[in-house]
């Protein structure tokens, strides 16, 4: 009898083994870049469910071929792991393609008639809201200005009936109307609060600027007009803003998204979508709330979806400085082109350490936006009084989100830390043009975008667009990271910090996924991850660099699953 069973049981280990290796899908043909060190190339791979079966060259592959498999043959294409974008905001670029988007405009006049066109088909007294613009990127210069920003009254003179804020590209200080102003009671003798500036001239007359924590005088006024909408109208609003970035993202071979900073409610209202099977995107959130209500809030986490590969919240985001172009970025010496001022510092150094207290013990991931030089030195501070613990507890790196500008003394510190350096290739060049204005030839040389040092250091790097801040498209940055080139003019910006082509590619795969502790199911094409793959027109690997740029995205596979 014992006999029976054992052959009964080795019989059905056979069948289940054999069951195993049968693939549902197959591919053939392709030119695969894996992202993965051990097995970099390869020409097939097999797919059964959501997981890649097995990795190798076409004989290898046609072993797990059933008359039930299909096979797509795809005639030497490029085939490459999905791109996972690293750090942008997924709510506010849907947002963005729903409203006056200005990130394209050239000059402050265009910016003027953008509106004044807008408010020609709204309702009197209905709110304007655009973003994207960028003193630093236009052509013209306007009758007259202060710290290069315009003054507001062009923008008054053709919006008397509506209040309009306009948010900077950077998200890091915005333009306000007259009407908005009054609105928020703000006149010349209005105090800025700490960690910000509403912007006045050496003759105390607002110029319509608020930069930093001073933007919430207008923020806030703003959000309390749409809390006075319909919630339930709200939400199926939010709702298009997420079909809508997810649209855009999967059009680029986007297959998961790093969320930098989402409040605790509509993280709810996006667990809800996945679970109820609206959105086919993976998404990795960081919680971002106000700072007097986030320790709080972190009690919630974590947050998963049903299925926790498409959606989790394991993370939280905080600020502690602002950005280059508006004079927030907090800086060890003055700006060059602003002699007394070194930035803001938006949370105090306290409130960010009990952030990270919280996050230790609850073994989360801990984010903090630091751009300048300063900025990024307290964060290294912050982080050193919990490495020991988190080892300890073996708790995931955490992560700088920018890590811009930095004192070539505190890369080895990044290092040492095992700290991820969330960069966004992009921002180098788009910020080219003022960058060496900002911080003088020598600070930009040796510290401004450094990858290059900071890979060869052995530092973790993650890269991305920061979306809608920039486009989110991903060859754009991939072409910045390989010749820190703009297209526009050819600006180049100290070449010596490239990255090489195969960096390039690993740091929209591999490395995004390590930087979301994912590197074990998702980021590359290995035996055993998540099977989300695409298919492009081009060879990333050997195409000419200005190619890069015209690359399209054929097909998108998420989970095995054919989503364009």
């Amino acid at each position: 009898m014992n006999s029976n069973i054992s052959i009964l049981l080795w019989f059905l280990l056979i069948i289940c083994c054999k069951e195993s290796e049968k693939a549902d899908l197959i591919i053939l043909n392709a030119n695969v870049y894996t992202a993965d060190t051990v097995k970099i190339e390869a020409q097939a791979f097999a797919i059964k469910g959501n997981i890649f079966l097995a990795v190798g060259s076409n004989q290898e592959i046609r072993k797990f071929q059933t008359k039930d498999s299909k096979v797509l043959d795809l005639n030497g294409a490029f085939v490459m792991p999905g791109l996972i974008e690293g750090h942008g905001h997924f709510l506010s670029l849907g947002k963005s393609l729903h409203t006056l988007n200005l990130i394209q405009t050239k000059s402050w006049q265009e910016i003027v008639d953008s509106v004044k066109a807008v408010a020609q088909r709204t309702p009197k007294g209905q709110w304007i809201e655009g973003r994207g613009w960028h003193q630093e990127k236009w052509s013209d210069r306007f009758l007259s200005s202060f710290n290069a920003y315009p003054y507001h009254d062009a923008l008054s003179a053709v919006t008397p009936d509506h209040p309009v804020m306009l948010t900077h590209a950077s998200g890091h200080a915005l333009m306000a109307n007259s009407n908005a102003m009054n609105l928020a009671s703000i006149s010349s003798e209005s105090v800025s609060p700490k960690g910000g500036r509403i912007v006045k001239d050496h003759n105390n007359r607002i110029t319509g600027i608020f930069e930093e924590n001073a933007m919430s005088l207008i923020q806030n006024l703003y959000d309390g007009y749409e809390k006075k909408m319909n919630p339930d109208l709200v939400d199926k609003l939010k709702l298009q803003y997420a079909l809508s970035a997810q649209e855009i993202a999967l059009s680029y071979g986007i297959t998961s998204f790093q969320d930098a900073g989402t409040s605790l409610t509509d993280l709810e209202l996006i667990k809800d979508w996945f679970n109820d099977g609206k959105l086919s995107i993976r998404l990795y959130a960081m919680l971002y709330e106000d700072k007097d209500s986030m320790l709080n809030k972190m009690l919630a986490l974590p947050i998963y979806s049903k299925d926790s590969s498409m959606f989790k919240c394991i993370a939280i985001k905080s600020y502690i400085d602002g950005a280059l172009g508006s004079y927030g970025a907090w800086l060890l010496e003055d700006y060059s082109d602003n002699p007394g001022m070194r930035g803001q510092n938006l949370i105090e150094i306290e409130q960010i350490t009990s952030f990270a207290l919280l996050a230790t013990k609850m073994n989360l991931q801990v984010c903090v936006h630091a751009i300048g030089d300063r900025a990024n030195r307290e964060v290294l501070n912050i982080f050193s009084k919990f490495e020991e613990q988190k080892r300890i507890i073996h708790s995931r790196p955490w992560r700088i989100e920018h890590c811009q500008h930095l004192h070539p003394g505190d890369i080895l510190k990044i290092k040492d830390l095992g700290i991820i350096a969330s960069m966004q290739a992009i921002h180098c060049t788009s910020d080219a043009p003022f960058v060496i204005k900002r911080l003088g030839e020598k600070r930009a040389r040796e510290g401004a975008y450094v990858w290059r040092s900071l890979i060869d250091r052995g530092v973790h790097l993650a890269n991305g667009t920061d979306c809608p801040v920039e486009s989110i498209n991903p060859f754009d940055c991939i072409y910045a990271a390989v010749t820190r080139k703009r297209v526009d003019n050819g600006l180049q910006f100290f070449p010596e910090q490239s990255m090489s082509r195969d960096e390039a590619l690993k740091s929209y795969t591999i490395w995004n996924a390590y930087a979301s502790g994912d590197e074990n199911i998702k980021g590359s094409i290995t035996k055993g991850k998540l099977a989300d793959f695409i298919v492009l027109d081009r060879n990333l690997l050997t195409c000419s660099d200005s190619l890069l740029l015209a690359a399209k995205v054929q097909n998108v596979f998420i989970g095995g699953k054919k989503i364009k």
